[in-house]
């Protein structure tokens, strides 16, 4: 009576005769009733199955699910249908020597999964990984991760945090950071807190502060620009040695203040561009420039009223290379008088270079003519010639009078 030989899935196999064994089926043999050589093909089939058919190829006539020990790689393989002959078609399971590469499809570990090293070549998702050491080699997609130690070469992230406010963090060595396309796109922005940096802050384009641009262009000393910028683009405290060629302020009008007590050192000195030292006081009305004044009026100073009069005290000037109580008021309430130097003045007549200069009333002057002048009532001595009959001005060298 023949043998029908049914596989697992419960399909039949083969019908196997009296007295005959099949070879054909599968890689083992598979004998018939009353086979001659029972034993010996019995005893075979158990050392091959023992062996997991070691061999530098794939047993013949295979069974899905059979394995297959490939003495070439030293690792053990799983056949992964019926008559799969290619070695590189059947699923290697594991890696018995000390070397080489173990390949598995998904694998899902429920324990605990420990090794030397992990390389991960693609992706690696887990809701808790714990490694001493962890190759990446090409991309890493990582929500939320708490990095201890370690070194990343590249790093591509939205968020780096220590956790919270009160908890600090350290960026040792020299980072480089680059921002967008062009010179003043951000790369790098403190939305809270300051930047605290002890050493100094070095930089070889602008600072910017309020959106506007600091360029303190030039060789820096003092180990450079140590001090820090406020918001209202100020220096609010430079303690160290600053030498710039030129100080300005864009608002001409009103000019800039300077704080504190200065001193100039010795070979030091202020040029100015106008020749006149001049300080304001309270007047009855607002006078033009090269108004000459006298003390006296309703106020501090008014215009000098009577010719050759020892009351003259100076002249009116827009154009002071030094004001004193500049802080007193305005042009029209407050006059700048030049108490000395260089200015021009209102004056009637001809005037020749030389003349002293003395009041002719309604705060105009005049040359003096022989014997009038006085130590008490000369303005000032002119500096130019003035050829016409009418009122003009003239250039004149002015002193205040006591």
């Amino acid at each position: 009576m023949a043998y029908t030989i049914v596989k697992s899935d419960g399909t039949v196999l083969t019908t196997i005769a009296d007295g005959t064994i099949n070879t054909t089926s599968t890689s083992l043999g598979l004998p018939g009733r009353n086979y001659a050589g029972y034993g010996q093909s019995l005893d075979t089939n158990f050392v091959h199955a023992m062996e997991n058919f070691a061999d530098s190829t794939p047993p013949a006539n295979p069974l899905r699910g059979q394995l297959w020990y490939n003495t070439n790689s030293s690792t053990l393989c799983v056949c992964p249908a019926d008559g799969t002959v290619t070695a590189s078609s059947w699923i290697t399971l594991a890696q018995s020597g000390g070397s080489g590469t173990t390949t598995f499809g998904s694998v899902t570990v429920t324990g605990n999964l420990q090794a030397n090293n992990i390389q991960a070549v693609n992706n690696s998702n887990a809701d808790s990984i714990t490694t001493r050491l962890l190759t990446v080699t090409a991309t890493a997609s990582i929500a939320t991760a708490n990095v201890t130690t370690g070194n990343i070469i590249t790093l591509n992230t939205a968020n780096i945090t220590t956790g919270a406010n009160a908890t600090t963090g350290s960026m040792i060595g020299t980072w480089t950071l680059s921002g967008g396309t062009g010179g003043t796109s951000n790369a790098f922005i403190v939305t809270g807190g300051v930047i605290n940096a002890p050493s100094g802050i070095k930089t070889d384009n602008y600072y910017y502060a309020n959106g506007a641009s600091f360029n303190p262009t030039g060789t820096y000393n003092n180990a450079n620009v140590f001090d820090y910028l406020t918001g209202s683009n100020s220096v609010a405290q430079f303690t160290g040695n600053i030498a710039p060629t030129k100080i300005t302020t864009s608002n001409i009008a009103g000019g800039g203040t300077i704080f504190g007590i200065w001193t100039l050192g010795s070979g030091a000195r202020l040029n100015a561009t106008y020749a006149d030292l001049a300080e304001r006081f309270e007047s009855d009305s607002p006078y033009d420039a090269g108004t000459v004044v006298e003390l006296g009026g309703d106020a501090e100073i008014t215009a000098v009223v009577h010719e050759l009069s020892e009351d003259v005290f100076g002249v009116v000037s827009n154009t002071a290379a030094y004001l004193m109580n500049a802080g007193a008021g305005n042009d029209d309430t407050h006059p700048a008088v030049a108490v000395g130097g260089r200015i021009h003045v209102k004056v009637t007549g001809k005037v020749c270079k030389g003349d002293r200069l003395v009041s002719a009333g309604n705060g105009i002057a005049r040359s003096a003519t022989a014997g009038e002048a006085t130590s008490f009532n000369v303005i000032g001595r002119a500096l130019a010639n003035k050829t016409t009959d009418g009122v003009g001005t003239v250039e004149a060298f002015v002193s205040i009078k006591g």
